[in-house]
C-alpha cells in the first residue's frame, strides 16, 4: 500500500508540473495525494513497527524545516502580516511533511530502482507530449486559442511564442536526461536525443546550464572519459559554428526582461540586506525590488526567513554528498546513485535562476534523492561487509 501510493504520487509529480495540470475545480490531484500520503504514514506509524528505518532523519528534516521558518515568522508577527500572505508562501513548502512517508516507501533497492524508472520514463513522456503539442501548434493541429486559455488558467505553461512554451514539468525532462546518461538503459542514446531536443525547445537558459552541468558531472562520476571528451569536442564545434546564434539567443530582446530582472533582484538584495535580514529575514509580506516572486531560491530564502533557512535548504545537498561518497565505484548500484546525486546537483544549479527547490516539483525530488542515496549507501555497506566475511 505504501509503495503503491508513493509511486502514484511520484508519477503525478513527474507528469503534473506545478500541480495544477490535474485539477478538479479548486482541488488538485496533488493535494489529494498529499493528504493520502500523510494519513497513510500516520496510520502505518501507529499500527506497525515496520518501515521505521530512516524515520529519524525524516523527522529531523521536518523539524529543521519548521525551525528555519521561525525567524521570518517572528518578523511577520511583528509586522502584522496578513495570514493569507503567509499561507500562500508556506503552502508549497509543506511538502516537506512527506519526508517520513517517502522514507517508509524507499526501504529497499528495488523501490529505489522503480522510482528511477518512473523519473526516467515519466520525463520522456513529458518530452514527447510537449514536443507534439509544439508541433501541433506550429502546424495548426492544436487550436491555439483553447490551449492558451487552458494553460493560462492552470498557470503551468508560459509561452515564448504562439508555437513555443515552457512547461513547469520540463524540470523532470532535464532530470530524466541525466538519469538516461547515468543508467544507460536500453535504447538510452535515442531516448537521450529526444530528451535533449525537448530541453533545447524549451528555450530556457537556466535549464540548459543545469542539465549540462549535471550530465558532465555524471560522465565524470562514472569515469567515462571518452564520452566526456566527445561531449566537450561537440560543444566546442557548436560554439565555433553557432556561437553568434547562441549569443543572440542569450541576449535576445524578448528575454532581456527576465534576464535583467534576475540581475536587478540580486543587485537590490546585495545593496539592501543587513544583519537584521541575515538573522531574521524581511518576512513573507516584504517585496524584493517591488516583486513578490524571487527567481533565485537562495536569495528568496535569506530575504524571507534569514540565513538559518538557507542553511536548512543546503541540508539535502550535504546529506546527499555524505551518502554518495560512501558508495564504492565498483558497487552494482553505483550508477543508480550517480543518477540521483547528479539530478540533485542539477536541481541546485537550476534553483539559482528558477524557483524549483522550494516547491513540490523539486522539493519531492530532493527528498527522494536523499532517501534513495541513503538506502543505496546502506546496501553498499552491507555488500562490502558480506564480501569481507566471505573472504575470511
Amino acid at each position: 500500500m505504501i509503495e503503491t501510493l508513493f509511486f502514484v504520487m511520484l508519477t503525478e509529480v513527474v507528469l503534473g508540473g506545478g500541480g495544477r495540470t490535474f485539477a478538479f475545480g479548486p482541488i488538485t490531484l496533488r493535494m489529494l495525494l498529499f493528504a493520502a500520503c500523510l494519513m497513510t504514514w500516520m496510520a502505518a506509524t501507529l499500527s506497525s513497527t515496520k518501515r521505521r528505518d530512516g524515520q529519524g532523519l525524516a523527522i529531523l528534516l521536518v523539524v529543521s524545516f519548521f525551525a528555519s521558518l521561525i525567524p521570518g515568522l517572528l518578523v511577520d508577527a511583528a509586522n502584522g502580516t496578513d495570514i493569507k500572505t503567509i499561507a500562500l508562501e508556506l503552502q508549497p513548502l509543506l511538502f516537506w511533511l512527506l519526508a517520513p512517508f517517502i522514507a517508509m516507501a524507499l526501504q529497499d533497492e528495488g523501490a529505489v530502482r522503480r522510482s528511477a524508472t518512473i523519473i526516467l520514463y515519466g520525463g520522456l513522456a513529458v518530452a514527447v507530449v510537449t514536443m507534439a503539442i509544439m508541433f501541433g501548434l506550429q502546424n495548426g493541429f492544436v487550436d491555439f486559442g483553447r490551449f492558451y486559455i487552458w494553460s493560462t488558467n492552470s498557470g503551468e505553461i508560459f509561452f515564448r511564442s504562439p508555437s513555443n512554451f515552457f512547461y513547469k514539468g520540463d524540470f523532470y525532462i532535464g532530470v530524466s536526461a541525466i538519469f538516461c546518461v547515468s543508467l544507460r538503459e536500453k535504447a538510452w542514446k535515442i531516448i537521450c536525443i529526444i530528451l535533449l531536443a525537448s530541453v533545447v525547445m524549451s528555450l530556457t537558459r537556466g535549464l540548459y546550464l543545469a542539465v549540462m552541468f549535471g550530465m558532465v558531472l555524471s560522465l565524470i562520476s562514472t569515469r567515462r572519459s571518452l564520452s566526456l571528451l566527445l561531449v566537450l569536442i561537440a560543444g566546442t564545434v557548436f560554439l565555433i559554428l553557432y556561437g553568434n546564434v547562441l549569443v543572440d539567443f542569450v541576449f535576445d530582446p524578448s528575454r532581456r526582461i527576465s534576464y535583467q530582472g534576475r540581475i536587478s533582484d540580486l543587485t537590490y538584495f546585495l545593496e539592501t540586506f543587513d544583519y537584521k535580514t541575515l538573522l531574521f529575514g524581511e518576512g513573507t509580506g516584504t517585496l524584493l525590488h517591488g516583486r513578490q516572486e524571487v527567481e533565485n531560491s537562495f536569495v528568496w530564502s535569506i530575504w524571507r526567513f534569514g540565513v538559518i533557512n538557507l542553511l536548512f535548504w543546503m541540508m539535502p545537498l550535504v546529506i546527499a554528498v555524505n551518502y554518495f561518497r560512501k558508495i564504492p565505484y565498483a558497487d552494482e548500484s553505483y550508477r543508480l546513485a550517480v543518477a540521483f546525486f547528479c539530478g540533485l546537483i542539477m536541481l541546485y544549479v537550476l534553483t539559482n535562476t528558477n524557483p524549483f527547490i522550494n516547491n513540490s516539483i523539486g522539493l519531492i525530488f530532493a527528498i527522494c534523492a536523499i532517501f534513495s542515496l541513503r538506502r543505496l549507501s546502506i546496501i553498499a555497506r552491507l555488500r562490502v561487509n558480506l564480501r569481507s566475511v566471505n573472504l575470511t
